[in-house]
């Protein structure tokens, strides 16, 4: 089973990104998904719209994963490797996730996976204004990701080359790349997404 941590703060358009590799990886490779989605509060909203694509949906609520209900994910992740057996597991992480804490917690307490990446979504429209006001979980969202999608490129905000370049001051080994996750990706930027050993 390959593994795809997906974090990001709220609103960066993880679940939107998720959909696109969801499908691409049903429909283009013939693959089977499973969703883990984490949630802070006690009812989901995304779910609903990764149910209603035929994807299966294990819900962790009442907590962060790298921080509070970390064992309910391994268990979660054995679970669906016993019963559901995808070729892929996408975690979605909540909004105020580190997900280097939980990549770290799964490479050490999980024996189900094959291959494994962490891909952390940045909004290109908020990046300033969210540096500025949490700056410590902007820079434990991205520090230790294997990719970084810099999202909404579409939108108007700050130069996506300045962004680039903070992001590399964070972590100079941070592979980047800048997208519009609101139109159909292209083929080689999914291909980057889901490119993991």
């Amino acid at each position: 089973m390959h593994i795809l941590l997906f974090g990001g703060f709220l609103g960066s358009g993880k679940t939107t990104l998720i959909l696109q590799v969801a499908k691409y990886l049903t429909d283009s490779r013939r693959q089977t998904v499973a969703i883990i989605e984490n949630e802070i509060g006690a009812a989901g909203v995304d779910d609903k719209l990764f149910s209603d694509r035929g994807l299966q949906v294990k819900r962790l609520f009442g907590g962060c994963v790298c921080c509070q209900i970390g064992t309910d994910l391994i268990s979660a992740m054995d679970e669906i490797y016993t019963a559901v057996k995808p070729d892929w597991l996408i975690i979605e992480m909540t909004g105020l996730a580190y997900p280097s804490k939980t990549a770290g917690m799964i490479r050490k307490y999980s024996k189900v996976y094959s291959a494994f990446k962490t891909v952390t979504i940045v909004d290109r429209g908020r990046w300033s204004e969210l540096v500025a006001m949490l700056k410590p979980l902007v820079i434990g969202q991205v520090a230790g990701s294997d990719l970084i999608v810099l999202n909404k490129a579409d939108l108007a905000g700050e130069e996506i080359q300045k962004i680039k370049c903070d992001l590399q001051d964070i972590d100079p080994g941070l592979r980047v790349v800048s997208v519009s996750a609101i139109r159909e990706l292209p083929a080689a930027v999914l291909e980057e997404v889901i490119n993991c050993e």
